[in-house]
């Protein structure tokens, strides 16, 4: 293999350096050039479809992937870029070693000399968590076995190998699985070829069971156990016909759990009853527990779980009323787990890191940061009608008509109105009638269409309803700011006060370690320690301290004489300063029977005292930690719900705003310039008008006063040359206005002829006023009283 060239898909040749490991398919090589990865090479080059499969893979690397399984990296191809497929990179998972190493027990204390039953359920819960990440973007493991998943030693941290067998999702394409391991496999496919197979999530819900049962149930086999009926029964077979041998209904199938064994019921009931439904026959059908349920349940089992008083190192939940391990050690003589040898002269047997509660305090992070709901972006505003709608547009029109019509008609009748006062009577009249007539219509006209113009109500509607959407607006946004502050200021709280928890938490490991180098060099202390932690308060009488009392000081760590002397007895209910008072004088009596024995080492019981010590103090912790990320599960799902709401509210908000808007008939200058009065209906304009005509009165009347005055003077001269006021018919006189000579002597005769001021008429004969006079072509007509004065 060393002769292939091997080159990534930019064309970049992948050098290799020593081989690390070797299986089935391919051996797995350092990379020189990248230790942080390393090289799966093919033995034979993998069919097409595995190529496509890793370079969608490569490309597709869920977020964080990397902290849960050596995912590709990228594709390697021999002899150049978009050469043939025959391997990848992938990260290099160090110090993790296979998970069926742990659970074996055998295995366990070579290779995990330190794990106890808790660093078991944390590997189970690691385990939950990254089949529940992985399946949150849609692939399974497919191929679920105890050869590809690692744990740490130092933490229970899991690892997924062996990641191009997975069955991916890549859209609406499934890149198949296609192996699998008898034992790890589901009724409904034992015995089924897994070539072409899409396997489900409750199918592989199965696999993950039984690997959590191993890992809990120290290596044993859900369907391993002893047969009560005729034949051999395989594992494969009892998995087939459903026979779980530690479920409530296994001696109805004929099955029993082996000899030494722990019990189901030694988990919590919700684990269990998980365990019940993943292996029960309706399972196949109804679908089984998912990675999620078992990550809760595993949580809800790592939290309960106690140290047994008489072996630190023996983990059980607090529901038990007793030790099982410290039982399988009394009836069967089985030690599953036992404090590790140590030859050193100091104390040893306590850990404690941060990584204990890493699944505590990131839950707790989440939990105090929800994934709350933002309102969605309110969309962009479509634009309005650069036009109104025809029904509204045409009556703004028919009033700008009218309005029209008004401004020519009063502007025709003020120039009638002059003409009428300055020039010519008849002329002014004939303008002046048809404007007045025109100015009427029209505001008629226009009174009407302003009380039926329905633009000014409909706007001023929409604009109130503009209005409240705005205000509504407003104030979902401010709520939902003042959510999101008083949430920051809660959560805020919250952190600091487990920032502390977590901070003491992490200061046990070093002073444990200071303790023990303390018991080295201070024996005499350390005597006199236990000889006061010997000095138990329930052991001994003392004035006025009854067994209530005293239960009050184990309830607050407070159990010996040792005890009261470091611990500040005054907190405890029930204790003044005359109880506390009496409290330190027998522990100090008690201290005075104490004699140093220098020729005495650290001994054993100081050891586990030490040890004990710090169990509890750890277990008060964690208690403490739990206590405070409880009620946040609550407190996240309300503001989670608040959130929602809040921004269901903002975005409600912002459809009514844009609801109001679209209501409006048109683009906001298209309907000002509707509403807008046109320039001739400004105040202005009429009064001008109006002044206009008084004007014309005023000046008419100082015209026709002059022009009288004047004009008796002019036909003063003529009468003087020629006589104008004929003396007798028949004389010839000048006409002073403009007239109509009509066939009779009154104003409803035929109209003959329209006669011009200034013209010399012969007067013939006088009725009424009425003068006859001699016209062209030798008629006679009748002329007014009007045609001859001013």
């Amino acid at each position: 293999m060393s002769q292939t060239l091997l080159f990534n898909s930019r064309g970049e040749r992948m050098a290799l350096g020593p081989e690390v490991g070797r299986g089935g398919e391919g051996a797995v090589y350092v990379l020189p050039k990248d230790p942080r990865r390393v090289a799966k090479v093919y033995l034979s080059a993998p069919p097409a479809e595995q190529g496509h499969k890793l370079a969608w893979m490569a490309a597709h690397a869920p977020p964080g992937v990397e902290k849960l399984a050596a995912w590709p990296h990228e594709v390697l191809h021999e002899g150049g870029a978009g050469g043939p497929v025959r391997g990848f990179t992938m990260p290099r998972v160090d110090g993790l070693k296979p998970i069926h190493l742990l659970y074996s027990t055998a295995s366990r204390r070579k290779e995990f000399p330190t794990a106890d039953w808790a660093f078991l359920v944390q590997a189970a819960l690691n385990c939950a968590s990254v089949f529940e990440e992985l399946h949150a973007v849609g692939h399974l493991v497919g191929d679920v076995n105890e050869s590809n998943l690692l744990v740490s030693p130092r933490d229970a941290t899991v690892r997924l190998i062996d990641c191009d067998s997975f069955q991916i999702r890549a859209g609406n394409w499934v890149f198949r699985c296609e192996v699998g391991v008898p034992l790890f496999t589901p009724p409904e496919l034992q015995g089924q070829a897994f070539r072409g197979l899409e396997r489900t999530p409750s199918q592989e819900g199965f696999s993950l069971a039984v690997l959590l049962f191993h890992l809990l149930f120290l290596g044993r086999h859900p369907f391993t156990g002893v047969f009560t009926g005729q034949g051999e029964m395989t594992p494969e077979r009892a998995i087939r016909e459903f026979r779980f041998a530690y479920g409530r209904n296994a001696r109805a199938l004929q099955m029993a759990p082996p000899a030494i064994h722990l019990p189901l019921g030694t988990l919590t009931p919700e684990l269990a009853g998980l365990f019940e439904r993943a292996f029960a026959p309706e399972s196949s059908r109804a679908g089984r527990p998912g990675a999620t349920e078992w990550y809760r349940a595993l949580q809800g089992l790592a939290r309960s779980l106690r140290a047994c008083a008489q072996e630190p190192t023996h983990k059980y939940p607090r529901h038990l009323s007793a030790c099982p391990w410290c039982q399988m050690m009394a009836t069967r003589g089985v030690a599953f787990f036992t404090s590790p040898q140590n030859t050193a002269p100091g104390p040893q047997g306590f850990t404690c890191t941060l990584q204990e509660i890493e699944p505590l305090w990131a839950e707790a992070q989440r939990l105090l940061a929800p994934n709350l709901a933002t309102p969605l972006p309110a969309p962009p505003m479509p634009a309005l009608p650069s036009r109104l709608p025809e029904e509204l547009q045409a009556e703004v029109d028919r009033v700008r008509q009218a309005s029209l019509a008004m401004l020519v008609g009063g502007a025709l009748a003020t120039v009638g109105w002059w003409v009428m006062l300055l020039a010519s009577t008849r002329v002014g009249q004939l303008v002046l009638v048809p404007a007045c007539t025109l100015l009427a219509s029209a505001l008629v006209l226009w009174w009407k269409g302003r009380r039926e113009l329905r633009l000014p109500e409909q706007v001023a509607e929409q604009q109130e309803l503009l209005q409240q959407a705005e205000a509504g607006l407003a104030a979902a946004r401010a709520e939902s700011e003042r959510f999101k502050e008083e949430l920051n200021r809660l959560a805020e709280r919250g952190r600091q006060l487990l920032h502390g928890l977590r901070a003491e938490y992490g200061r046990l490991q070093p002073e444990f370690e200071a303790e023990q180098r303390r018991q080295l060099q201070h024996r005499e202390a350390l005597q006199r320690e236990q000889f006061l932690r010997n000095a138990l308060i329930e052991d001994h009488e003392i004035e006025g301290i009854k067994d209530g009392l005293k239960s009050n000081l184990v309830r607050w760590g407070i159990e010996s004489a040792y005890d009261v002397l470091k611990e500040d007895v005054r907190q405890v209910p029930g204790f003044g300063e005359v109880r506390t008072t009496r409290l330190v004088a027998w522990a100090k009596e008690v201290e005075k029977g104490f004699r140093f024995d220098p020729g005495l080492a650290v001994s054993e019981a100081e050891r586990r005292a030490l040890v004990s010590h710090f169990l509890q103090r750890k277990a008060s912790l964690r208690a403490r930690l739990e206590a405070e990320v409880a009620p946040l599960r609550t407190w996240s799902q309300e503001m989670t719900k608040r959130a929602g709401e809040l921004a269901v509210k903002v975005e409600g908000a912002q459809q009514a705003l844009m609801r109001a808007t679209l209501g409006m008939p048109a683009a906001r200058p298209v309907v000002e310039a509707a509403l807008k009065p046109p320039a001739w209906e400004d105040r202005r304009v009429l009064l001008g008008m109006a002044a206009a005509v008084v004007l014309g009165g005023l000046v008419g009347l100082m015209t026709r006063a002059t022009g009288m005055t004047e004009l008796a003077r002019v036909m003063q001269l003529p009468v003087a040359r020629e006589r104008v006021e004929p003396e007798k018919p028949g004389e010839a006189m000048v006409l002073l206005q403009d007239c109509l000579a009509r066939e009779g002597a009154n104003a409803v005769a035929p109209v003959m002829e329209r006669l011009v001021a200034g013209s010399r008429l012969e007067v013939v004969g006088e009725e009424g006023g009425w003068r006859k006079v001699v016209l062209g072509g030798g008629r006679e007509g009748w002329t007014g009283p009007g045609c001859w004065s001013q």
